[in-house]
């Protein structure tokens, strides 16, 4: 592994190419704060699904650290068009180095060549694409419980981009947003998230949900701020129904399809989030809120397990949880052969989040209000506007 040398004035990261969700696009802000960090004069663009683009708009235009975001095909897309708006948009950019994702190297290494991108950094990954890069660094590519993790990439990007490398508590970013006014709740104040992206159902049972909150409205007096999006409007409200038929004086805030903005001020002020592997636990944690997450299909705590600082986990570690995505079949490609998509609030639900009982999570969350945000958030200030981001 050499460090970069010389001061590139437009740089080009390749995220992953395929379809994810925000929370996948919210963690690769790790990689592009240090590439602003690192060159810090030069104009960052960030390709990723063009989908993804689309569908997080709001996520790109102001709470992401590249100035610019370019769309891209799916890797399998066989159609010339697309790939020669791609190879234009990079042609025209004048990119003096390319900065590549594992994911998707060996498509995106070639599109960087053929735009005439000299300098390419990426993951030596024991395919054709090695040999188009440049720089290059050897890591352990992750492999369930197992790899390298956040930490490890953190630092490995560092020392080619010639920076030092950050502690785990400093791995990640701020959040980049503007604060708003939010009601102020009683506390503890306990941010609820059952939702998740349907398409992959990694969530714990709605009902179960529901009964962690009673127990902690009963037991803690505590207030509650419900979030997802538009579309879990109703699961937000059987969660609220839930809590004030036995505590009918709780304070309970349900926020349903409101802005980022809104979200992460909603997070900020809270005491901790409960809730599934999705993107309000990675706003959470880069706004260092405490938050204790439910872990599924496609298990990756490991990953970001040393970086998130306030980060609890509740995870069996089942071996079939370490299954990857794949789409199209109805069942998952586990022991149990579970559901697929999330279908409705009654189940199915996967084996390994149906195991996790109540009692266990509302221990991780009685634990993670004792122990708050321990000072960590002194060394990190907010960040409060995203980098080229419009007032």
């Amino acid at each position: 592994m050499r460090p970069l040398s010389g001061a590139p004035r437009r740089v080009c990261v390749f995220g992953n190419p395929w379809p994810g969700g925000m929370g996948d696009r919210i963690i690769f802000n790790v990689f592009l704060a240090l590439v602003r960090k690192a060159f810090d004069t030069a104009a960052i663009s960030y390709v990723a699904n063009r989908e993804d683009v689309w569908r997080f708009s709001e996520y790109f235009g102001a709470h992401c650290y590249a100035d610019r975001v370019i769309g891209c095909p799916d890797p399998d897309d066989d159609d010339p068009a697309c790939w020669g708006q791609l190879a234009t948009e990079l042609r025209a950019g004048r990119y003096d180095v390319a900065i590549f994702d594992p994911n998707g190297q060996e498509v995106m290494a070639r599109q960087a060549a053929a735009a005439g991108i000299a300098a390419r950094i990426g993951i030596v990954s024991g395919g054709p694409a090695d040999r188009l890069l440049t720089t290059t660094v050897r890591m352990r590519l992750p492999d369930g419980e197992g790899g390298s993790d956040l930490v490890d990439y953190a630092a490995a990007l560092a020392g080619v981009l010639g920076l030092p490398a950050p502690r785990p508590a400093d791995v990640v970013p701020p959040f980049p947003f503007r604060p708003q006014a939010v009601p102020v709740l009683p506390p503890p104040v306990v941010a609820v998230h059952p939702g998740g992206a349907p398409g992959w159902n990694r969530r714990w049972p709605l009902a179960r949900f529901a009964g962690l909150c009673r127990m902690l409205a009963m037991t803690e007096h505590a207030s509650f701020v419900l979030v997802g999006t538009a579309d879990e409007e109703a699961e937000l409200g059987f969660v609220r129904d839930g809590i004030l038929a036995a505590a009918p004086t709780a304070q309970v805030l349900v926020s349903a399809g409101e802005s980022l903005n809104r979200l992460a001020s909603l997070l900020q002020r809270a005491d901790v989030l409960v809730g599934n592997d999705s993107a309000p636990a990675h706003i959470a944690a880069a706004l260092r809120t405490p938050a204790v997450v439910l872990y599924g299909p496609g298990s990756r705590e490991f990953w970001w397990r040393r970086a998130y600082i306030h980060h609890r986990a509740v995870d069996h570690h089942r071996v079939c949880q370490y299954h990857g995505h794949v789409g199209g079949p109805t069942v998952m490609p586990c022991r149990y052969s579970c559901h697929f998509p999330y279908v409705t609030a009654a189940g199915p639900y996967p084996e390994c989040l149906r195991d996790i009982r109540a009692d266990e999570v509302r221990r991780a969350v009685l634990a993670a209000l004792a122990a708050g945000r321990n000072g960590a958030a002194a060394n990190n200030p907010l960040l409060l506007t995203a980098p080229g981001a419009q007032p």
